[in-house]
Order: structure tokens, then C-alpha cells, then sequence
């Protein structure tokens, strides 16, 4: 087998540059939305309960919150990419679809950290190759372990790439931290984009032609 050719890491940035650029009131808005409701759930906690078990409850739900709308998230730019016009109650798809994220990322997580334990480089190349979990998830709708091959899968032969992307994507949402962590607004769209559009060239969405004959 030849080897895979190179990941087009610069035409996925582009790609996300040039649609929040293009629809900055809708990708701002629902990036505001993601980050913003798990943190006033977490400070109403901080407000109204003091430290114990409550207080960990609440955590556990701005957690909760913040992994659906990711999945929300990925659903929106995987639509973009896909040349349709999302809608904001995309952002809420993520729901039904939370319990096998959920397990998925237990599932990575400690295959991540026992890789990190370890010798730190595999912990790293399965954070990259399990980059794009939530991808899968929102796409086809797979189980957990699915969603874990799935992700492994795709990645395979590209580990050194995606860990280029994740190199630059790291730089420009430090950049937008920087700027008094307002650029994460719109770095973070910017990412998830190039990351939905470096999926999809992975991963091929199936044509109608070849879902009618299925």
C-alpha cells in the first residue's frame, strides 16, 4: 500500500475563515451560546450553594450541557461543510445523541490517559485519533465503540497531519485568547469548521445515489 497522501490542512483553515466570515452573526452566536449557558449553570451554582455535593451536581450538569452542544456544534459546521444552511435549533440535536457521546468519551479518555501515563506519545496519538468522535456521532449516529473505530479508522495513515492541525488550531485559539478571550468567538468557530472539513475529506458523506440503491 502507497502511502496516504497529505491532508489539505491549509484549505481547511480557509474554509473556516471564510464561512465565519461570511456568516459571523450565526457562528458567533451559537459559539457565545455554547461556552456561555454551561458557565451561567455553573456560576448560578457557585451563587447559590456552597461546597459539598450539590455543588458537584451542578458541575456534572454544566458539563452535561457543554458536551451536548458541542455535539450541536459539530452538527452545525459538519452542515456547513456539507454545502446546507444550518439552523440555530441544530444546536440542540445533540441531546438525544448525548448518552453514546457520553460513553464514547469515557471510553477514549481512559485510553488517553493510560496512554499518557505510560509514555506520554501514545496518549497523544490516540488524543488525534479519536480527534473526531463527536464528528462521528452527530454524522451516522454510531454507538460508542462504533464511533471509537469509526474515528480510528479514519484517522489511520494521518496521525502526523492531524497532529499539524492540531499544532496550528492550538496557535490560533491562543491567539483568541490572547485578544481578552473575546477572538475565541471566533477562532473557535473557525476550528471546529477546519476540523468538520478535514473530517468530511476523510470521511466522504454518502451520495443520494448510493443510499437510494443501498
Amino acid at each position: 500500500m502507497g502511502k496516504a497522501p497529505g491532508l489539505p490542512l491549509a484549505e481547511a483553515i480557509q474554509f473556516g475563515w471564510r464561512t465565519v466570515r461570511d456568516q459571523p452573526v450565526f457562528l458567533v452566536g451559537t459559539c457565545i451560546v455554547s461556552i456561555g449557558v454551561p458557565s451561567l449553570i455553573e456560576w448560578g451554582g457557585d451563587v447559590a450553594l456552597k461546597d459539598g455535593a450539590p455543588q458537584f451536581a451542578i458541575e456534572v450538569i454544566s458539563w452535561a450541557a457543554s458536551a451536548t452542544l458541542t455535539l450541536g456544534l459539530a452538527k452545525i459546521y459538519l452542515r456547513f461543510r456539507d454545502g446546507e444552511r444550518p439552523i440555530f435549533e441544530n444546536l440542540f440535536d445533540g441531546i438525544a445523541l448525548f448518552p453514546k457521546y457520553l460513553a464514547a468519551n469515557i471510553i477514549s479518555c481512559v485510553a488517553i490517559m493510560m496512554g499518557l501515563l505510560l509514555l506520554v506519545v501514545p496518549g497523544i496519538i490516540f488524543l488525534i485519533r479519536l480527534w473526531f468522535l463527536g464528528f462521528v456521532v452527530v454524522d451516522g449516529r454510531h454507538g460508542p465503540l462504533d464511533a471509537i473505530q469509526q474515528s480510528w479508522d479514519i484517522s489511520r495513515g494521518h496521525t502526523f497531519d492531524l497532529f499539524l492541525l492540531f499544532l496550528l488550531l492550538c496557535g490560533l485559539n491562543l491567539l483568541g485568547l490572547i485578544c481578552l478571550g473575546v477572538g475565541l468567538f471566533v477562532t473557535v468557530p473557525i476550528s471546529g469548521l477546519a476540523l468538520a472539513h478535514t473530517y468530511r475529506t476523510l470521511k466522504p458523506r454518502p451520495s443520494m445515489v448510493a443510499v437510494d440503491a443501498a
